[in-house]
């Protein structure tokens, strides 16, 4: 198991609507809080301030193994995250995982 700490990005987009729809339903949404999902370290909702209506969902997560567990168990897979109106599916895959190539330097 690689113990390096990965960090996931969802691309997302807002509705006509505007901004709000958008962060009520990351606010309601709970496994994006730290200690809800084991491995989860962080999360946090990043709003584009030079694109208005583009998102990004970051959450940094202790290894690609927890990452894994929780996005193919049945918390994820039986439980469609109130987020997935938004994903922005314009660039292909609506999201990223990372690992972390350099920190620090």
């Amino acid at each position: 198991m690689s113990s390096e700490r990965i960090r996931v990005v969802v691309y997302l987009r807002t509705p006509d609507e505007g901004d709000e729809p958008l962060e009520r339903a990351y606010r309601e949404i709970s496994w994006v809080r730290p200690g809800t999902v084991p491995g989860l370290l962080r999360s946090e909702l990043l709003r584009d301030v030079d694109r208005p209506g583009e998102y990004v969902l970051h959450g940094e997560w202790e290894n690609l193994e927890a990452y894994r567990t929780w996005q193919f168990g049945p918390d994820h897979q039986d439980n469609p995250s109130a987020l997935r109106p938004f994903q922005d599916r314009s660039r292909g895959r609506h999201y990223a995982v990372y690992g972390i190539a350099s920190e620090d330097v």
